[in-house]
């Protein structure tokens, strides 16, 4: 199908080591875990555990509040440059954005409402529970039935409703959403990037969002003017 000929833009993007500089709940892991959760993380590289079920076994061993997670975070967490301009497109062109993420649901809310941004974007991510001794999780309800992970289906979902769909993201978990939208990005030099590169999948691999944005403007003027 031809992304041209289709109408109403939608941007999904990950959030860890996408928007933010580093993987807030790799290091919320590393800080606060039984070190067990390295073997799980292995386990669902290889292929062992589905993305779900590797995420549900690693928050389980965090021993931490989210009080605590959050004043460790706080100082060593950077938004990646002009992803403010991103959401000032999204908002004036009245484009949905939505942060797809494994993350920590109530990491990502502290540091988009830190920056006043909570009320212009979706999370589509795990909702998070204090449990006995790490984090419960709930994972968002699949739409569709022949998708690989959370992340992708979405996507799937967006598609089969005409919308074209930007996604951007960094991590083994982005590539199957990453190879089924129609305009795919990969922080530079990441494991996504490399991925689909591998692969021959279509994706440009960005250091900034002023790169999503150029790329917004550009669609849609062609989405008008084919």
């Amino acid at each position: 199908m031809n992304p041209h000929c289709l109408s109403n833009p939608i941007v999904l993007c990950d959030f860890d080591g996408t928007i933010a500089n580093i993987d807030t709940a790799q290091k919320a892991l590393e800080l606060f875990a039984d070190p067990s959760w390295r073997k799980i993380e292995e386990e669902y590289e290889k292929g062992v555990l589905s993305f779900e079920n590797s995420l549900r076994k690693e928050y389980a061993l965090i021993a931490a509040s989210s009080e605590i997670i959050l004043k460790e975070l706080d100082p060593l967490t950077v938004v990646r440059p002009y992803f403010g301009r991103l959401v000032q497109y999204c908002e004036s062109n009245h484009v949905p954005l939505v942060v797809v993420s494994g993350g920590l649901d109530f990491i990502i809310q502290h540091f988009l409402t830190q920056a006043n941004w909570s009320n212009s974007i979706s999370i589509h991510a795990p909702k998070t529970k204090r449990g006995v001794n790490g984090f419960d999780v709930t994972f968002p309800e699949r739409l569709g039935s022949s998708s690989i992970n959370f992340k992708d289906d979405l996507v799937l979902f967006h598609k089969s409703r005409g919308e074209r769909v930007f996604f951007v993201g960094d991590g083994v978990s982005d590539f199957p959403a990453a190879k089924e939208s129609q305009y795919a990005f990969a922080i530079r030099d990441s494991k996504l990037a490399k991925l689909c590169k591998s692969a021959s999948i279509p994706c440009k691999e960005i250091d900034d969002f002023q790169q999503i944005v150029n790329e917004l403007t550009d669609s849609s003027s062609e989405a008008v003017h084919p």
